[in-house]
């Protein structure tokens, strides 16, 4: 009996050494596969990134292509414009021999008037007015055309009240303030950071509504502002009128 109990302690402990390793051999397959799987992830990363970097560069290639196929376009259009439009002596004998009716004037053939294409990207105009009465603006204070009713080349911006030269060139700009009733409004133009002049809009001693226009012509450069703004150390007093029935304040400007 004693030699049968120890026989089964025996195989006790041996089951028990059994199930110990089997544990340790799930804990290592469980971490065998952890890893396996960090590393795949990296490798997957990595190719991500590369293929990411690899878009990122054809997109680049892309908007280049573009940007050249359309100067090529405008390009091809200009000079598709001008041989349209010109006619040289020998055409214009073509035309008159195939159109007797047609005569010279004076001796002389005549000749059609050449006109070049005008790019779509040099047209820049814009006219905005202020929808409501601006109620005792402070000093240095911008004066923001909120209603855009054109905005061509998109260069005026309605938030701000400022315009932004799309283009180098020589550019015409008006502004017209009206002052309410017992008001004077001294206003001005301002290229950049420069007063280019000033307006004064003065109905103080009477009780009217009293308007002023001003005028100017400036060459600016590409990435210039142009905004009104009143005078930075002068107060105006009073309001700066807008109504549908006496006129509202406008400013307007375009490419020559």
């Amino acid at each position: 009996m004693q030699g049968f109990l120890i026989i089964v302690g025996i195989l006790l402990g041996l089951l028990g050494i059994v199930e110990s390793r089997r544990c340790i051999s799930e804990d290592e397959i469980d971490k065998l596969i952890e890893r396996k799987m960090e590393t795949a992830m990296k490798k997957y990363d990595r190719k991500i990134a590369l293929l990411e970097e690899k878009i990122h560069s054809q997109e680049k290639k892309i908007r280049t292509l573009e940007e050249k196929r359309s100067s090529l376009g405008a390009e091809e259009e200009g000079k598709n414009s001008i041989r349209v439009h010109t006619v040289n002596k020998q055409d214009t004998n073509t035309i008159l021999q195939k159109n007797p009716e047609q005569k010279p004037t004076n001796g002389h053939v005549a000749k059609k008037r050449i006109v070049p294409a005008l790019d779509a990207s040099d047209v820049v105009a814009f006219c905005a007015y202020m929808s409501t009465t601006e109620v005792s603006p402070s000093r240095h204070h911008i004066l923001v055309f909120d209603d855009v009713k054109t905005n061509i080349g998109s260069a005026f911006n309605r938030i701000s009240g400022m315009f932004t030269a799309p283009i180098d060139g020589a550019f015409v700009f008006t502004w017209t303030i009206f002052s309410d009733r017992h008001s004077y409004i001294n206003s001005q133009i301002v290229v950049n950071t420069e007063a280019f002049t000033s307006m004064i809009t003065d109905s103080d001693e009477v009780s009217d509504f009293h308007s002023s226009t001003g005028v100017i012509v400036v060459n600016l450069n590409r990435g210039d502002s142009v905004y009104i703004r009143t005078h930075p150390t002068e107060l105006s007093h009073g309001n700066i009128y807008s109504g549908s029935i006496r006129g509202r304040p406008s400013f307007n400007g375009w490419k020559l």
